[in-house]
């Protein structure tokens, strides 16, 4: 049987989910402190595939640096009633900054050990990968704390395909899928109306989902993946990074990277998550504006890459392509203008003048300059660099 790890990160914030001053990351739906969280649940639905041998990370964020030892105690707190069931380690920024003292010391780069750490999401998703080298495993498999397993044969479907030949290319990249709660497709009557023209993303991931879930062949390529249900073998882990540029969906952004890399990732029709996040919601203009930074680099990407097998807008469609093309500024522009008369009808004024910063934002766009190509071959020879004297370690407690 092949060594399987099961990586989790875990959010966390200040008590009381208020906004903090030191708030320096900004993740979706940090749970507080003083709340219980998703964790725990998550873990009680690892019973369901018990029979199965393997180990588990958890990987404790916290959203504010002063928080971190809080953090580290309560995760362990959630944990250890655990520890009898489980192969159970949790990574964190204490042993992982020693990790980085052990490697420098070692002689590797300090460019290569800046990519330590747990301070953006594909921060966060490069230490999942991480937790997976460091355990020894052949395949990892990449969940997040707010889903629970619901089908005893996950791992079995997890592992079915990685290292096998389908379609005479090798599968390493399997992804599987969210159920929301019940269902694949996302709720589209609740898309409010100022998205609907320009920005209906849910619309679009629908109809690349009835493409890719809800139609045979059960295994099949992508163009889209969930980052809380990926299984990945340990030569992509080596290999390929997060792109630390991008600050949302890191998980299709990391889809294009295997793409660039002659990779592709696969979809499994049969392996699925329920998932539940908590009811919170940040304010709608700062969310707009992290798809927008989201998507206008990853549109510089494909454009710099083009000519790549699987890498162009139209292999991308209908999502996230349909938000790649030439009417990225429009999209952006109207989307905001609509955004803003809602604010305006609330008297909002802040939310006036921020959907006027995503404005300009796209105007703007920092990230035009950027040479992705030089970027991606930086950045994976760090990576390389760096998975290649991890190996053989083991995650210090």
């Amino acid at each position: 049987m092949e060594n399987i790890t099961i990586a989790i990160p875990s959010y966390w914030g200040s008590a009381g989910g208020c906004s903090d001053a030191g708030e320096v990351i900004m993740f979706d739906h940090p749970t507080p402190l003083n709340q219980e969280g998703t964790l725990a649940r998550l873990l009680d639905s690892l019973e369901l595939i018990r029979s199965e041998e393997f180990k588990v990370v958890i990987l404790a964020v916290a959203n504010t640096p002063h928080l971190t030892r809080d953090v580290i105690v309560r995760i362990q707190e959630i944990t250890k009633p655990y520890s009898s069931l489980y192969d159970i380690t949790v990574l964190h920024s204490r042993n992982l900054a020693s990790l980085r003292g052990a490697l420098i010391s070692e002689g590797v780069s300090e460019a290569a050990c800046e990519l330590i750490g747990l301070d953006s999401y594909p921060a966060v998703r490069n230490m999942c990968s991480l937790a997976g080298i460091l355990s020894g495993s052949t395949i990892t498999v990449f969940l997040d704390d707010d889903e629970v397993i619901t089908d005893k044969r996950f791992l079995n479907k997890a592992r079915e395909f990685l290292g096998t030949e389908h379609e005479h290319r090798m599968v390493q990249a399997v992804a599987g899928y969210y159920l929301q709660p019940q269902s694949f497709r996302l709720d589209v009557d609740r898309v409010p109306r100022w998205r609907r023209p320009y920005w209906n993303n849910a619309a679009c991931m629908n109809e690349a989902f009835e493409v890719v879930i809800g139609r045979p062949p059960r295994l099949k390529p992508t163009p889209f993946v969930f980052g809380g249900n990926m299984v990945l073998h340990r030569d992509i882990l080596m290999k390929v990074p997060f792109d630390p540029l991008i600050t949302r969906g890191e998980d299709i952004d990391f889809l294009i990277n295997l793409r660039i890399n002659g990779i592709a990732f696969w979809l499994d029709r049969e392996l699925s998550v329920r998932h539940l996040p908590p009811k919170i919601s940040p304010p709608a203009w700062r969310s707009l504006r992290e798809d927008i930074k989201r998507f206008l680099y990853e549109r510089k990407k494909v454009m710099d890459h083009e000519g790549i097998e699987g890498v162009s807008q139209e292999e991308l469609m209908p999502y996230p392509g349909t938000f790649l093309g030439q009417d990225l500024e429009e999209r952006i522009t109207r989307t905001n203008e609509l955004l803003k008369e809602e604010y305006e009808k609330l008297q909002d004024k802040r939310g006036m003048d921020e959907c006027e910063v995503n404005i300009g934002l796209a105007r703007r766009n920092p990230y035009k300059g950027i040479d992705t190509c030089r970027h991606l071959q930086d950045l994976t020879t760090r990576w390389q660099e760096f998975t290649r004297a991890a190996a053989g370690r083991v995650i210090q407690e």
